[in-house]
């Protein structure tokens, strides 16, 4: 029987290129591979990957980015903003691709 993780983060490092938007007092970075070894390591198969709001708030890119490079290890929970006027949009966008990739 698959064992699956029911929270996990993922983060890269605060950098210009994925700016944190606060810095918490966790370590410096959990990184999508970390993850992954730690996952193999302890026999955990799957995890549903939290974004992590108070680093990166709406934009939930690097959990995508770390679900493509891992395929079928990672279900991803994305924070979408309520007073986005596209909200609606985007939800039926995520649940377009959530079709597409299962």
């Amino acid at each position: 029987m698959p064992i699956i993780a029911s929270q996990v983060h993922a983060y890269e490092a605060n950098s210009p290129k994925r700016p944190w938007h606060s810095v918490p007092n966790w370590p410096g970075h959990v990184t999508g591979d970390e993850m992954v070894a730690a996952m193999d390591k302890v026999g955990v198969d799957g995890a549903i990957f939290i974004s992590a709001f108070s680093l990166y708030r709406y934009d939930a890119s690097y959990a995508v980015e770390v679900q493509r490079a891992h395929p079928g290890r990672f279900a991803i929970v994305k924070p979408v903003d309520p007073d986005d006027p596209d909200v609606a949009d985007v939800v039926a966008d995520d649940l377009d691709l959530i079709h597409r990739n299962y």
